[in-house]
């Protein structure tokens, strides 16, 4: 990494340590900083003290849900817009509420590890030819869905920020 960027922040917002602690993992491996919190209000209260580049965003959190964080980001949106990506286990439509202007993408638990650095990689320091081609090749097909999002969005598509079916 070069010395003058100064390093990406991300943000894990999930109620499972385990979880947590994976994704926590997962983006030090990928040279990135990271901030973990166990439910939305303790999201919020790190979105009030940092930017991120990146927030990965479970759904169904105790006491301030993964809703009410959109929510919140809508009502107060940060001066850089982060990637936000929902990070959700359960398979039924009410994830489809979720405000496509605010969340990039819907990644379904369980996720293919080895391919979810890529996916934050690929939203921190932009596309990547091979990068999101191997993505795009991943057995999950939350992953190969935001991986053809990407695809259409860097050749000028203006439906890119649909969500994946």
């Amino acid at each position: 990494m070069p010395g003058d960027v100064i390093r990406a922040r991300v943000l894990v917002a999930d109620d499972d340590q385990s979880i947590r602690q994976l994704l926590c993992t997962i983006v030090r491996r990928e040279h990135f900083d990271v901030d973990t919190v166990a439910d939305g209000a303790e999201a919020i209260a790190k979105l009030k003290e940092h930017e991120y580049a990146v927030i990965l965003l479970d759904l169904m959190m105790p006491r301030v849900s993964g809703f009410e964080v959109i929510d919140y980001l809508r009502q107060h949106p940060p001066a850089v817009k982060p990637v936000v990506l929902v990070i959700t286990a359960y398979a039924d439509q009410r994830f489809k509420e979720v405000d496509s202007t605010i969340v990039a993408g819907v990644l379904r638990k369980p996720f293919e590890i080895a391919d979810l650095g890529g996916i934050v990689r690929l939203c921190i320091k932009g596309y990547d030819a091979e990068l999101t081609e191997r993505l795009y090749s991943s057995n999950d097909r939350s992953i190969r869905s935001f991986a053809q999002q990407q695809i259409h969005g860097r050749r000028g598509s203006r439906d890119g920020n649909e969500m994946p079916n």
